[in-house]
């Protein structure tokens, strides 16, 4: 059995690998309407950076927090906590118009 990552090239190219395939990693969870709501006109997906690292084994906890602290400060994904546990410190992210448009299908490899 073969086991394949989808990345964006553009982001890819622009941004990082890492970045690419953490960004097409969250556009898939939104497709898949898992974990996701929808508030302020986007919808938003939850996932922990430990998370990302289960689904993506190669990736260490601090290599995903850079990502995706990377992916926000480019504009491409935004960030947020919507818990009602005060606790749950666990991110909520959607993508930006930006990102959105990087991300249009057909922009894999």
């Amino acid at each position: 059995m073969v086991n394949t990552i989808d990345f964006n090239k553009d982001i890819a190219r622009d941004y990082g690998l890492r970045e690419s395939v953490i960004a097409t990693y969250l556009w898939e969870l939104l497709d898949r309407d898992l974990e996701s709501i929808e508030r302020n006109g986007r919808v938003w997906t939850r996932i922990s950076q430990r998370m990302i690292t289960v689904a993506l084994p190669f990736m260490s906890v601090d290599m995903a927090r850079r990502s995706l602290k990377k992916l926000a400060e480019e504009g491409i994904i935004m960030r947020a906590v919507f818990n009602d546990d005060k606790f749950d410190h666990t991110h909520w992210y959607a993508f930006t118009d930006y990102g959105f448009e990087m991300m249009e299908p057909g922009t894999f490899s």
